[in-house]
């Protein structure tokens, strides 16, 4: 068959970009016993605090069992037009990713919930769980010259930077890995520090106008569509 140039390939924050709102805050401030998130929060918003020491803060902090954590993620919905795009990026043989200081289980049990079965790499932060309600968060993809995110979220984009990257996301911690793509969607405080920086990018609030700009995109390889979607 042949081969068109500059084959696609698809990365996704996933807190506020997959979800409506910012996921992991949510769970951060119900499972919470005091206040004190808010503060380390504000730090490492304000530089003074890295990502890492940050979420290792918050997550250490929190107090949930895992069966009550996973309970709640069973219910979380993403936005539908996600489907739709790892439906049409299988179709096309397109990598699908997603990138995100999240953590590896929790966004693995929302997409399961939500009847995406595909594999889809995650690169994100990972947990586990010691004693009843005590979380351990691990930082795997920890880059120290990448103050802004617990996990470097732009060196993922590497290995692909012959293919055409389309990049979406919305936060502070997505900038590295946008300054990386070749077409970004953004809203939120990434689409303001883009537009500060000149950087051009889709402003998006739901994943529709990525779908669309998809459906615009020729592409190499066409395969047989399979459902991935459980009825």
């Amino acid at each position: 068959m042949r081969k068109l140039p500059h084959k696609p390939v698809l990365f996704f924050d996933f807190d506020n970009t997959l979800t409506q709102g910012d996921l992991l805050d949510e769970l951060i401030e119900r499972y919470s016993p005091n206040e004190e998130w808010r503060d380390w929060e504000h730090a490492w918003a304000e530089g003074e605090l890295p990502a890492r020491e940050c979420l290792r803060l918050q997550i250490e902090n929190m107090r949930v069992s895992r069966a009550e954590l996973f309970d709640f993620l069973a219910r979380v919905r993403i936005d539908p037009a996600f489907v739709d795009i790892v439906q049409w990026a299988h179709a096309r043989r397109v990598a699908v990713n997603i990138v995100s200081d999240s953590f590896q289980p929790l966004i693995s049990h929302v997409l399961k919930a939500n009847g995406v079965d595909v594999d889809i790499p995650i690169f994100a932060n990972q947990v586990s769980f010691a004693g009843d309600d005590r979380l351990v968060p691990h930082f795997p993809h920890y880059d120290p010259a990448c103050v802004r995110s617990a996990n470097a979220k732009a060196h993922h984009l590497t290995p692909y930077r012959l293919n055409k990257i389309i990049f979406a996301g919305d936060g502070h911690s997505d900038l590295d890995a946008a300054l990386a793509a070749d077409v970004v969607f953004a809203k939120a405080s990434l689409a303001r520090e883009l537009d500060a920086l000149g950087t051009p990018f889709f402003p998006f609030e739901t994943l529709e106008p990525v779908l669309a700009y998809l459906e615009t995109v020729e592409t190499i390889v066409v395969a047989p569509v399979v459902s991935l979607i459980r009825a």
